[in-house]
């Protein structure tokens, strides 16, 4: 709450926040808004970055339709991922205590262990504060926290991430299940996850797929239906055929994959300082408990499955071709270790009442588990926000969008080289940019150079011809002599608004 009300709140008064709090939630309510610019009523929808509507509706997520949903009752797309994503924070907070008291039923350290839980982390920003005192190249204390933390290596810094939320709800809501050994509800919620995210989906199908192997073939666990195993495999075999066969055959999926396929990894100094601490406390907890009793604990087994192949997945460009390997990272190898620590936290804590000042090391313990997360939350909260981006647009960049919403429809292209404008076409009007994001755009690099062209010698691209085109010209840039002639729209300080005549 604190997060989001800094956000609508502490930023410049000339600007208006979107309700789109990193460059990637953009993306989500673009694709919703496909069903609602599509003529054919259509479970699927096509990719929003593509020039145009004339490709074959082939993607499909349980949260985009429910997204559509709610646009098509009048909700405006800026009012959508907030409390979309406060709800599911909620539901999924709701299910960490549950784990907790499943695996703690005398709720030992109860408060404590749901609030490590919840809000636990490692000791990046520790590390970082460090480097940055004997390193003066480095400017901020979230240096090797990827991307100044956004990609949440631990489980409570995920869930500000809009959709991840949701993503969580469902794979921790798994977990639930299988420790409850509700087999129905399991396969719903895997269901659910497959459908509605592709890492989330194949990390939750692998981990659950290791795991019923193990127990059923390893350990000869009779408690787990036949029926449920054989779901499972069919689930996962559905959705490696969806992702690695289906979809590539569509030359512009395959684009975009191929460009997706980007070597974001973990490296050793992001891995020790976030993983360490408690793969260290874990490693206590087994040592106490006793290796061989440790493991005989049906739910230990469960979460060494999960670390193992999470961690694995994490790490895949080692044995295959990488596509983004630290998008399974999320929070969910930190979340797997902790439970696997839950043992050795309480070991730690008996012993600290037994010391003189024991209360002060075990509030030092908390502080040192909490730095990543509450330093995070607190720095985002005390920067002021003066710049635009697809956060916080100004008036101009919002009468640009409006007037482009009234002139424009979903047979319009728009040429622009501003990026945000380009971007936020594609959730405030129907019509399709012809370059916006770097990545999802299909065959970015020849759109990028054919919009180049464009803007310095006045070159038409071939694929324009047919279509309503719409420019936004920088008045302050000199490479629009060559445009051909327009009809001017909209002007304000910084732009023109044109429509483009075309021969």
């Amino acid at each position: 709450i604190i997060f989001f009300a800094d956000y609508l709140f502490h930023h410049d008064a000339s600007l208006t926040p979107t309700g789109f709090i990193q460059y990637d939630n953009v993306s989500y309510v673009a694709y919703a808004r496909q069903y609602l610019d599509t003529p054919a009523i259509s479970l699927f929808y096509n990719n929003p970055f593509n020039e145009s509507g004339n490709y074959t509706p082939i993607y499909f997520q349980f949260q985009t339709a429910f997204f559509a949903l709610l646009l098509a009752s009048g909700m405006a797309p800026g009012l959508i991922l907030i409390p979309f994503t406060i709800l599911c924070t909620i539901v999924c907070f709701r299910i960490i205590i549950a784990i907790y008291d499943n695996l703690v039923p005398s709720g030992r350290y109860r408060v404590a262990g749901i609030t490590l839980f919840a809000w636990g982390g490692g000791l990046l920003t520790i590390a970082g504060s460090i480097l940055k005192l004997v390193n003066s190249s480095v400017d901020n204390i979230f240096f090797i926290d990827p991307a100044a933390g956004w990609w949440g290596l631990n489980l409570g810094r995920s869930l500000f991430f809009s959709c991840e939320a949701f993503y969580h709800l469902l794979f921790l809501g798994t977990i639930l299940y299988v420790l409850k050994k509700n087999w129905l509800g399991t396969f719903v919620l895997v269901l659910i996850a497959s459908i509605s995210h592709p890492f989330t989906g194949i990390e939750i199908l692998s981990i659950i797929t290791a795991w019923i192997l193990i127990e059923r073939f390893l350990i000869q666990n009779r408690e787990i239906p036949a029926w449920f195993i054989i779901s499972i495999l069919v689930l996962l075999s559905l959705h490696l055929f969806y992702y690695l066969y289906y979809l590539p055959t569509f030359p512009d999926h395959r684009s975009v994959s191929e460009q997706y396929a980007l070597n974001w990894r973990l490296r050793f100094f992001n891995m020790i300082p976030a993983y360490g601490p408690v793969a260290l406390i874990a490693l206590i907890g087994i040592w106490k408990i006793g290796r061989t009793r440790f493991l005989s604990m049906p739910q230990h087994r469960l979460f060494l499955t999960w670390f193992i192949v999470a961690f694995l997945l994490a790490n895949h460009e080692i044995f295959m071709t990488a596509r983004q390997p630290i998008h399974f990272t999320r929070g969910y190898i930190w979340t797997s270790l902790f439970l696997l620590a839950i043992p050795g936290i309480h070991f730690i804590l008996d012993r600290l009442r037994k010391y003189r000042y024991g209360l002060v090391a075990t509030v030092i313990f908390f502080l040192l588990l909490f730095s990543d997360n509450f330093s995070w939350i607190y720095a985002n909260a005390a920067s002021k926000v003066t710049t635009t981006s697809t956060a916080y647009i100004s008036k101009e960049q919002q009468d640009i969008l409006n007037a482009l919403n009234k002139h424009a429809d979903a047979h319009s292209l728009l040429i622009s080289r501003d990026d945000v404008i380009s971007y936020m076409a594609t959730v405030y009007t129907s019509t399709y940019s012809w370059y916006s994001h770097p990545y999802t755009t299909p065959f970015a690099k020849r759109k990028k150079a054919a919009l180049d062209l464009f803007f310095e010698k006045g070159n038409i691209d071939s694929s324009w011809n047919g279509k309503r085109l719409f420019c936004l010209i920088d008045k302050l840039s000199n490479a629009t002599s060559g445009l051909p002639e327009s009809a001017l729209l909209l002007e304000t300080a910084n732009y023109k608004l044109v429509e483009l005549k075309i021969p």
